[in-house]
């Protein structure tokens, strides 16, 4: 990565799911919830500081059921519904952060993770650089020599800034075959089952060997009796898997423009929504 300054993706949802556990039942003067928001603006503000990006822009989840709930019916289906609360505050969330002169970008019925990749597809054609603030995992696909991805460890105080060189040194692939290694290894967190007894490092092995799905797929007569039964007998459902992982990098999103947030109405914003002590660090920002 060169010296210019990068742009700072977002995964608005997966920081905001990340504050609202952390910090657990937290109201503010007006009685509302508000500790999703209080972390998530807080750890934006952090993050800002650290890495001094050109711009900020937030990718949020659509409510909508997304063309991978039709292509996989289980997919996510194991996961909790959400409290009232957390629904709540989520639907707060793109609000407070717009009103930090910063995009926060739903696209229906698309997912978080799928305007990150847009986001960073756009930035690469203009020349630019990325980083990509998130949880998720699956991002990794998005390592490149023009982007990295920063994954919080403890809020924003303990980062890990993971590069195309990192992927290979954790998980034995290039971010590239992240896909193909999530459909074959499977992702319990997204409900995505993967092959029958193929884990993470033999699906690494694997990959390693034949490149992507498709090559092992048509090379399982070469694997072992078992593996070779795991792999035939679920084919197209492992192509369904990648299809699942792959994050979708052209939807109708514009680049955002160089811009510093503007501290002083995200301190009215956040006053405004019961947040007195946050609204009285960020109005001592210039």
């Amino acid at each position: 990565m060169t010296n210019s300054k990068p742009i700072l993706i977002v995964d608005g949802d997966a920081l905001a799911h990340r504050a609202y556990h952390a910090l657990g039942k937290i109201t503010g003067s007006n009685g509302r919830p508000v500790g999703l928001l209080q972390g998530t603006i807080s750890m934006l503000v952090s993050a800002w500081d650290l890495f001094e990006p050109r711009a900020l822009a937030v990718a949020i989840d659509s409510r909508l059921p997304s063309y991978r709930n039709e292509l996989w019916p289980a997919y996510q289906a194991q996961r909790d519904p959400f409290a009232d609360d957390l629904i709540e505050q989520l639907d707060a969330l793109p609000a407070l952060v717009a009103a930090f002169g910063i995009p926060a970008i739903r696209i229906d019925p698309w997912e978080a993770d799928d305007v990150c990749a847009t986001l960073v597809a756009l930035e690469e054609a203009a020349g630019g650089q990325a980083l990509v603030l998130t949880h998720d995992r699956d991002a990794f696909q998005l390592a490149s020599p023009q982007t990295a991805i920063i994954r919080p460890l403890s809020g924003m105080s303990e980062t890990e800034l993971v590069d195309p060189a990192g992927v290979v040194e954790r998980y034995g692939v290039t971010p590239h075959q992240i896909p193909d290694l999530i459909a074959l290894r499977g992702d319990p967190s997204d409900n995505i089952p993967g092959a029958r007894g193929i884990g993470q490092k033999t699906a690494a092995d694997l990959l390693q060997r034949y490149g992507d799905l498709e090559s092992v797929i048509a090379h399982a007569t070469e694997l072992t009796p078992a593996r070779a039964r795991a792999v035939t007998d679920s084919a197209t459902d492992l192509r369904r898997f990648r299809q699942l992982a792959v994050m979708q990098a052209d939807l109708p999103v514009e680049r955002p423009a160089d811009r510093v947030p503007d501290w002083q109405a995200g301190a009215a914003a956040c006053a405004a929504a019961g947040m007195g002590r946050l609204s009285g660090r960020l109005e001592q920002r210039t």
